[in-house]
């Protein structure tokens, strides 16, 4: 391959990065500080792009360069912001969701694949207790808020911009197609946090105890019902009312979900990682995405497909989930 030829791959690859709603040319006219028509003529080539330059432009969009140099390595980049209370609080982290889901839905017929150990709190948000206590937790227990380190759950979310964002999440959340692949295992974790706060008397009451887990119950229901459907729909409603994204629910018997994203739509191709608790690093390298949608298409063709088909082991499999809650209930 010539240098012509490298450079504009090189080109191409970045504006994969780039909201669709963006000019590529003006964003590389102002990022390399020459005019539109020298960006035209770097973009096709015609005019050999500096180091310089590829530095500015590899800094900005985290490429990594030596893949279009032709360089053996197994170096991947990826974007990461750390969550914290103090420089990336917890309605930054909301912001975060909710821009992605927002970008998500602007690509060709995206689709987001969830490969998570515990249930996304996404289907968590309709229920107020539930979704505070979720919030409760991360801020307290993950984050560390020093205000928090005393007090106890009283099941409300007191901060009006956390709650608004939360119900756009939703909103955009119910538009944006999923695959879910859980386990049995996947509701054992959010169980856990509230036995860990019921055992250490954070509750402010047994009766919001009972609240949080019959909520609990309810977003299953719920989730059952859309993966009858196949379709996501909002809460007290049903597909028929208010039909949304395409949705679809895999459930495999012996392995764990690592909490891996995969986004895919059109050309564009995203991996997101946990790790940390609440933070996540992203990529958009081709080859680790490849490899990624790969691991999981094989995890789901050995999985259960368990939406609008497969019927009995989707009322087995929620029947599980909701024997573990009531087996709770049994010792409040």
């Amino acid at each position: 391959m010539d240098a012509n030829q490298t450079q504009q791959l090189f080109f191409n690859h970045i504006k994969t990065k780039l909201p669709l709603h963006l000019s590529f040319v003006d964003e590389m006219a102002e990022d390399l500080n020459i005019s539109n028509d020298s960006a035209y003529r770097r973009i096709r080539g015609e005019k050999p792009i500096t180091l310089e330059e590829m530095v500015v432009l590899c800094s900005k969009y985290r490429v990594s360069i030596d893949r279009f140099l032709q360089l053996e390595s197994n170096a991947v980049i990826f974007s990461v912001d750390k969550v914290d209370h103090l420089s990336y609080g917890f309605n930054k982290y909301l912001e975060f969701v909710l821009s992605n889901l927002k970008f998500f839905n602007g690509l060709e017929n995206p689709t987001i694949i969830f490969y998570f150990k515990d249930i996304p709190v996404l289907h968590f948000l309709p229920f107020a207790e539930l979704t505070a206590f979720k919030f409760f937790f991360w801020k307290r227990t993950l984050m560390g808020y020093p205000e928090l380190a005393k007090q106890q759950f009283y099941g409300e979310e007191a901060d009006v911009e956390t709650l608004e964002i939360s119900k756009n999440i939703m909103d955009m959340y119910n538009q944006t197609p999923c695959i879910d692949i859980w386990n049995e295992e996947s509701i054992n974790i959010t169980i856990k946090q509230i036995e860990f706060y019921r055992q250490s008397n954070v509750f402010a009451s047994k009766q919001l105890l009972l609240k949080v887990y019959s909520q609990l119950e309810e977003a299953l229901d719920h989730m059952e019902m859309q993966a009858e459907a196949g379709r996501k729909f909002n809460y007290g409603q049903t597909a028929a009312h208010n039909g949304g994204a395409k949705y679809d629910v895999y459930i495999n018997e012996c392995l764990i979900g690592d909490n891996t994203v995969y986004v895919q739509g059109g050309e564009k191709q995203i991996a997101f990682i946990n790790h940390n608790g609440l933070n996540f690093m992203s990529t958009q390298d081709k080859t680790f995405c490849d490899y990624t949608y790969k691991h999981l298409q094989n995890i789901m063709r050995k999985s259960a497909l368990i939406s609008v088909a497969g019927e009995k082991e989707r009322s087995m499999f929620f029947n599980t989930l909701r024997g573990k809650i009531h087996e709770k209930k049994k010792n409040i």
